[in-house]
Parts: structure tokens; sequence; C-alpha cells
């Protein structure tokens, strides 16, 4: 990335000129419109947290709904740029926001986003997800008033088809968790016959309780095509924030918020993300 000066990279014309197709700007997302998730998805989805940990909603987003993000991903990565400055655009966050209801349904009306996010382009035959780990130490579920309550949310878009192949999601369901003697710290702790595979098509939405072990699977050179995918974390804001600043979901940070916060994330994450060698941080 030598090629690009700190000025370029903190440059909002060149990210626009990068990526013209899509946007960046101060807009509200207020006029987006709610993703449409069918009751008895729905239900499957809510009975599969509770029990096992996470969901899997298959083909919730169109071809059309991702077809922009994946374009501007190849870019960045024909580039040699950090897949994580997709969040400078308004797209990235708009996607997440039409999942409001999936979203109210685990967390109430009133949730908010926590600062962490990524994004990932995993080169077939070459590269792998994110290894075993919890996205939060602190407790994901609480009792309130004799009801368990969900505290915290990730959520996980493919942009292409994830598969065994290319490095798929794989988790630890709590259904065999609870089962070991004590919470699995190290994935040797793991008996092979517990992993559950996640394979997902492209526009799907993944989500998992952020106590949940889990962990992104190794791209095989049989990899017919490079996993693309997003993620997001969500907290219900009745409880006390588990990382400040929380973010409005209908009003997404300014671009230069979005700036700040994805050199944020190149620090939190420089033990465990595969970045760019060289990279200068701001």
């Amino acid at each position: 990335m030598s090629h690009f000066t700190k000025e370029q990279l903190n440059s909002l014309s060149f990210w626009r000129d990068l990526n013209p197709h899509l946007t960046i700007s101060s807009n509200h997302l207020n006029a987006t419109p709610t993703q449409t998730i069918v009751d008895d998805l729905l239900s499957s989805a809510s009975d599969s947290l509770w029990q096992d940990g996470y969901l899997n909603c298959q083909n919730v987003f169109t071809e059309q709904d991702i077809a922009p993000l994946r374009q501007a991903m190849e870019k960045l990565y024909c580039h040699n740029l950090p897949q994580a400055f997709i969040y400078l655009y308004d797209e990235s966050w708009e996607l997440f926001f039409r999942l409001r209801t999936l979203l109210q349904n685990f967390l109430g009306d009133n949730y908010s986003v926590l600062p962490h996010f990524w994004a990932w382009y995993i080169i077939p035959g070459k590269a792998k997800g994110w290894a075993p780990h919890r996205d939060s130490a602190d407790q994901s579920v609480i009792e309130l008033y004799g009801q368990e309550m969900l505290v915290s949310l990730s959520l996980w878009v493919p942009l292409t088809d994830a598969t065994p192949e290319n490095g798929c999601m794989s988790v630890l369901p709590l259904s065999c968790e609870k089962d070991y003697p004590a919470p699995v710290t190290d994935p040797s702790e793991i008996a092979l016959q517990d992993i559950l595979c996640l394979p997902a098509k492209a526009g799907s939405v993944l989500g998992w309780r952020q106590d949940l072990y889990h962990w992104g699977g190794r791209s095989h050179r049989n990899a017919e095509t490079p996993r693309l995918s997003l993620s997001l974390e969500f907290q219900n804001s009745d409880l006390d924030p588990l990382c400040e600043p929380l973010l409005d979901p209908k009003h997404p940070p300014s671009p230069e918020e979005r700036l700040n916060l994805i050199f944020q994330q190149f620090e939190k994450y420089k033990h465990i993300a595969d970045l760019p060698k060289n990279f200068e941080a701001r």
C-alpha cells in the first residue's frame, strides 16, 4: 500500500472516487425499508438462538442488495486495502439497519450498535477466517423478572456463498458445550463431533449471542470463490453499555466518525485480523 499516502486514506474524496457506485453521506436511514423476515423463519431463528446460541436465516437479502457491496470489496482487494473500509459507505450501515425487525425481536425496540465491526475477504486456498473465540467475555444473557433477556448479539452477512470449502463459519453449539465440565478456553478441548459447520448462501444472515464459541474455516484449494462477509454487533440499550460509544442504528456515524472507527478496529483486532503488511495506522 505504499502508493497510497496517509492524506489519501484520510480523504473522503479518495474513497468516493474509489467506489463511485456507493455513497458516503450523513443522511439518516429512517427511509430505509425493513427487510421482510417471515414469522416461521423468525420462530426458527429464536428456537436456534436460545437452544444453541446461534441463528441461521438463509436468503434474506437479494443479489441486487449485496452485489454493490461485493463489487466495492473486490475493488478494495485489488488495491490491497483493508476490507473494513467498506464501512465508510452508507450501504454497509443500511444493510444492517434493514434487519431491525430481527434485532428488535431479540434485543427489544431500543437496541444500539456496538462500535465493533469487520469485513473479510478470504482468498481461495490461501487464507482462513478468525481463530476460535467468543465476541465478548461478558454475560450475554441475564435473567430479569424470571425471564431470560439477551444482552448482545453479533450479526454476520455473507456476500458470497459461504461453504465448507471456502471457510464458512463453525460453532460449538450451547447444547453441546453445556455437557462440558467448564466453558471451553482452548480449541483442543472440543470434541470434533460437537463442531457444527454453518454453510450460508450469499445474502443470508447468521448471528450468535456473544458468548458463543465460534470461528471461521480455512479456505481449501478447491474453493470455487472467495468468502466475502460483513459483521456488526448490537446490544440492548436498556442495559449498561458494553462498550462506548454506543451508536444509534437510525443515525449512523458521520463519515468522519466512520473513518475514526475504522482505524480503531485495526488497533482492536490486530491480534486476530490479517491486515496487509506495512499498513500504517492513522
